[in-house]
């Protein structure tokens, strides 16, 4: 008997171990009803249309949504109706898995471009939130005409937790970071969100000169003012009545984009289709 004795302690050891294992597959893999909320939240509350800035919905292939994880997403070219700048959002919910993946540096790289300085954080400062860190580089390429252009990436990540009991949705701050390995910060969470500014830039301008940071003046209020819903909302079993035609427009709306609505670019400015294209591969 005793010689079957540490047989018997492994097989003990490891039955709850393989019962955790499927549980944590099954957490994984199975179907992420938090982001559904939370990508439920994203395409109903963020709106086109923010101060002078008006956006248009950009074509996201379905491979390019799967490959980063977006439960929900928002592909949008936000035009100053004053100034003619541009700044492209690519606005992402899903599980940390994907989500966490498939940064900058590396998919502009593989759209062809060229890291041109090392990538740094740029803090984002808006009156009353929480101060917010986006990692941000500049990258060098091929234009749509031939021509070399230079564009701006900002990115950062922000993880909703589910409310605890007695907690509204003014207890939420909501601070964009980003970590050098986001995996290791957003390890095992069901939705993370990631937020990308871009802009056409030339060889001079230094980060804190961008026009994303004046965007994000008036599209962070915006997006923290909705946003602080998702821990509310991940507390639901259930989506919403209306899940299925939200989604539905969703996809319809990134299909084929809405580029005709979109005002002629400046020359300067024409670099901004190469902006569209690229992001969408990150």
């Amino acid at each position: 008997m005793l010689k079957y004795l540490p047989l018997i302690v492994v097989c003990v050891a490891l039955v709850p171990l393989t019962i955790w294992q499927w549980s944590m597959m099954d957490w994984v893999w199975s179907s992420n009803v938090p982001a559904q909320q939370c990508a439920y939240l994203l395409q109903t509350e963020i709106p086109n249309e923010i101060g002078d800035w008006v956006g248009v919905d950009q074509p996201v292939d379905e491979q390019v949504r799967k490959t980063a994880g977006a439960d929900g997403y928002i592909s949008r070219t936000y035009v100053n109706q004053e100034t003619n700048e541009r700044v492209t959002v690519w606005f992402i919910v899903g599980h940390f898995r994907n989500v966490a993946r498939h940064t900058p540096n590396i998919c502009y790289r593989n759209a062809g471009f060229t890291q041109v300085e090392r990538a740094n954080l740029q803090p984002f400062l808006v009156d009353d939130l929480p101060d917010s860190e986006f990692r941000t580089a500049k990258f060098r390429g091929p234009g749509p005409n031939g021509q070399v252009v230079h564009e701006r990436v900002f990115w950062a990540w922000w993880k909703p937790e589910p409310l605890e009991e007695g907690q509204t949705a003014d207890d939420v701050l909501i601070e964009w970071t980003s970590p050098e390995d986001p995996r290791l910060k957003y390890g095992f969470c069901r939705a993370l969100y990631k937020l990308y500014f871009t802009s056409s830039t030339n060889e001079e301008e230094a980060p804190g000169e961008s026009v994303c940071l004046d965007f994000a003046q008036e599209f962070l209020p915006v997006v923290d003012a909705e946003l602080r819903k998702s821990g509310v909302v991940m507390n639901n079993e259930e989506l919403p009545a209306d899940h299925e035609a939200v989604f539905d427009r969703m996809k319809q709306a990134n299909e084929k984009g809405d580029d005709e609505k979109l005002p002629e670019a400046t020359e300067e400015e024409s670099s901004e289709e190469t902006t569209e294209e690229t992001t969408e591969a990150t």
